[in-house]
């Protein structure tokens, strides 16, 4: 007989960090709960439905029926359209779920291409399900990935925006094309990104989290973007970048957490940016299997 409910705790995720558009995401000390069950309804809340839309993939991709009378249901305070992983979240879970429900038929580097299929990309995905910094790269039938052990004493902190900005919407903005230099200038500091953090060298961050693809654009979404960035260093941070898609904007520091987190709240507040912040840790902890019942 399958369990009657198995549920998946998985962590939030910030993609991209500055010059990594759709191939790097970090893992974060924020956790939410998807749960397949017998015993409850799925209820209206949106990711719900995008865990129970995935785990009907993953059945769909198994050759399975669904099993019936299971709900999908989400447990979490991971805000959506913040650029903090919800939907990969919500898919991530629902894919290993099922998967489980289903008797593994799937190893966790194929759940990656199932739910990078339904999200559209990987790079939140990867670190939902595998957990610390990840670098991702998509092809036509598979995702290649590599996990990047994360110094430690690193610390992130968040300012989250009242305003949303949905992927698909800040996506419209970003250029079709970019010159060489501006090519040269995005990949240089996406592999000094991922050398400084594999070695701990925090003083190169700065430099390695400039983006000339997608952060100037999704400015215009969100005022005082780069004026939060300055206030964050001239508080301590090490760098700061645009989480994902935005709104969140994360720091990445070694102390003075809270003081980054007062700084950016009040260049927020100047610019007329109602926010509030959230500070955590990277995990090293991707999804995982919680309870079956």
């Amino acid at each position: 007989m399958p369990p009657s409910s198995i549920s998946v705790r998985v962590p939030a995720t910030s993609a991209n960090l500055g010059p990594g558009f759709d191939c790097l995401g970090l893992a974060l000390d924020v956790w939410a709960t998807i749960t397949l069950s017998t015993k409850a309804s799925q209820g209206d809340h949106p990711l719900a439905r995008m865990a129970d839309n995935a785990a009907r993939a993953l059945f769909a991709a198994a050759e399975l029926p669904p099993p019936a009378g299971y709900a999908a249901t989400y447990e979490g305070s991971i805000p959506i359209a913040r650029g903090l992983g919800a939907s990969a979240v919500a898919r991530a879970g629902g894919v290993l779920a099922a998967n489980a429900l289903a008797g593994d038929p799937f190893d966790r580097e194929h759940l990656l291409f199932l739910a990078a299929e339904l999200e559209g990309h990987a790079d939140n995905v990867a670190p939902a399900l595998f957990g610390s910094l990840q670098v991702v790269v998509r092809g036509r039938q598979k995702i290649t990935r590599m996990g990047v052990s994360l110094p430690e004493g690193l610390k992130a902190v968040f300012l989250v925006p009242e305003l949303t900005m949905p992927t698909q919407k800040s996506r419209k903005l970003l250029p079709q094309s970019l010159s060489r230099t501006d090519a040269v200038y995005n990949v240089s500091r996406a592999a000094l990104l991922v050398a400084a953090l594999g070695q701990g060298r925090f003083d190169l961050l700065d430099e390695a989290m400039k983006d000339r693809l997608h952060q100037p654009a999704r400015a215009k979404l969100l005022p005082g973007m780069y004026s939060i960035f300055d206030a964050a260093k001239a508080a301590g941070a090490h760098c700061a970048y645009l989480s994902g898609g935005g709104s969140t904007i994360c720091a990445l520091c070694s102390d003075n957490e809270r003081g980054i987190a007062d700084a950016m709240l009040e260049a927020a507040s100047s610019r007329e940016v109602a926010a509030e912040t959230l500070i955590t840790t990277p995990t090293e902890r991707g999804a995982e299997i919680v309870e079956t019942n």
